[in-house]
């Protein structure tokens, strides 16, 4: 699959050297706008103002001149009061102990839109990027979860400080954002005091600290507990169990509401890994469609081993570019409000915006630079096509993988399965395990995917 690159020389030792000087002034020129532009966001950041990322939850943000910047701060939504009051209930029931999930099992079942379903943030784009995530075809709606009212009483902004994001673990989290003396910056106006705000983690932190152990740690499954399978009724997560005879079992992470949904764990997963199987072995080189196929899987294969670092690199430059994108909107927005009048400050708008340009240009660049290295990787590996007599058997390549290894295989095939009931509910028979189980077949679309 791998397909080398040819190409003559072109032109002697002067072009050569003329073209590496002309490279080398760009580059220079290239890193003085980043610098001046990094330096304009320090700025903003020193004073605990926000780029462009969407507002929290119940907040809004408006802009205001800090000095010579013009820097956005937050503020409670005046325009979505309910939102509001919406964070000021989940606050004080926080306060008075109630757990995450049952805050948001009250507001499910009292039928409170959850966030995701507000006018700003259900935008055509991100509702495809939702839907995208999702394993399964199927439409379902956008519910409060205890993650989501984590996320909005954890988020510094709530209580005026300004946040910056941090990696913690393989997650991001929002912490209090601080000056160059270690002072906490507080330039919004929250929607609880600071010190409120700051009393409510503590004791949130306290709860989790007082918390009891779990029974031992979950054995990592095949199908369950990485968003790879669901259930065929509710649409919701996988999980696993064993019953009285010890057998493990797949089954709904959330029945209430349809009775439980369960299906043996060996069966399900001999089943799934032999479809895959069966279609890879079946697969014609020679028929374009069927190597369309293959070659995608191999690039999503490239993604998950060797280019994990270009395709980190990749997603960073995206958010880059996403953010000048907006610094730049915002900017052109500022100058149609009125906030560059004065030459000086119409001066200043154009070399920033210049700035801006510049940036933009150059992540665009080396998202297509990256994008040649992962298209350069592309390479079907060996074990796809040396199966041996039984593909899912224990001498075969799959059975020499781990848990993670064939997790790894069966993404770079399929974006999930769908389990679903195990009786007919009219006739009460039983149904046949290849009418139960859906495999969701990735598109033929490598790029996205493997990139995304």
């Amino acid at each position: 699959m791998r397909c080398p690159r040819g190409g003559g020389r072109r032109g002697g030792a002067i072009g050569v050297a003329i073209f590496t000087l002309i490279a080398a002034l760009a580059k220079q020129d290239s890193g003085i706008k980043a610098e001046r532009l990094k330096g304009a966001k320090d700025e903003i950041k020193a004073v605990g103002g926000r780029h462009s990322s969407s507002p929290p939850y119940g907040m809004r943000a408006v802009r205001e001149k800090i000095g010579n910047l013009v820097v956005s701060v937050l503020e409670p939504d005046e325009g979505n009061p309910e939102h509001v009051a919406i964070v000021e209930r989940m606050l004080e029931m926080s306060w008075n102990g109630i757990a995450d999930n049952k805050i948001a099992t009250t507001f499910e079942d009292e039928g409170i839109p959850a966030p995701g379903n507000a006018e700003r943030r259900a935008t055509e784009k991100r509702i495809a990027s939702i839907k995208k995530r999702r394993v399964s075809d199927e439409d379902s709606p956008v519910r409060w979860r205890a993650q989501t009212v984590r996320w909005i009483i954890n988020h510094p902004a709530v209580g005026g400080f300004a946040s910056e994001r941090v990696k913690r673990g393989k997650a991001y989290e929002n912490v209090v954002a601080q000056d160059a003396a270690g002072k906490p910056m507080a330039p919004h106006r929250g929607i609880v005091t600071g010190a409120k705000w700051l009393e409510l983690r503590e004791r949130r932190k306290k709860r989790n600290a007082n918390r009891k152990p779990g029974n031992g740690e979950t054995t990592p499954r095949l199908l369950s507990g990485w968003r790879f399978s669901t259930c065929g009724i509710c649409a919701g997560s996988i999980g696993q169990a064993k019953n009285n005879g010890g057998q493990d079992y797949y089954m709904c992470a959330n029945p209430k509401g349809h009775g439980g949904l369960s299906i043996k764990r060996e069966e399900a997963d001999h089943y799934v890994a032999g479809k895959v199987w069966a279609r890879l072995i079946a697969a014609d080189m020679e028929d374009e469609t069927d190597r369309g196929w293959v070659a995608a899987a191999a690039l999503r294969h490239a993604g998950q081993k060797d280019l994990a670092g270009v395709r980190e690199e990749r997603r960073e430059v995206v958010a880059r570019l996403h953010h000048v994108q907006r610094s730049i909107a915002e900017l052109q927005a500022d100058r149609k409000g009125g906030f560059y009048r004065g030459r000086d400050e119409l001066a200043m708008w154009r070399a920033t915006m210049e700035q801006y340009r510049a940036y933009e240009g150059e992540c665009t660049s080396k998202i297509a630079e990256l994008d040649g290295k992962i298209q350069d990787a592309i390479e079907v590996p060996a074990a796809w096509f040396e199966p041996g007599e039984d593909p899912v058997g224990p001498k075969s390549p799959w059975g020499s993988w781990d848990v993670f290894e064939r997790r790894e295989f069966l993404g770079c095939f399929l974006s999930g399965v769908r389990i679903g009931r195990g009786r007919d509910p009219e006739t009460r028979k039983l149904i046949p395990i290849e009418e139960r189980i859906t495999v969701h077949w990735r598109q033929l679309e490598p790029e996205r995917d493997a990139l995304a």
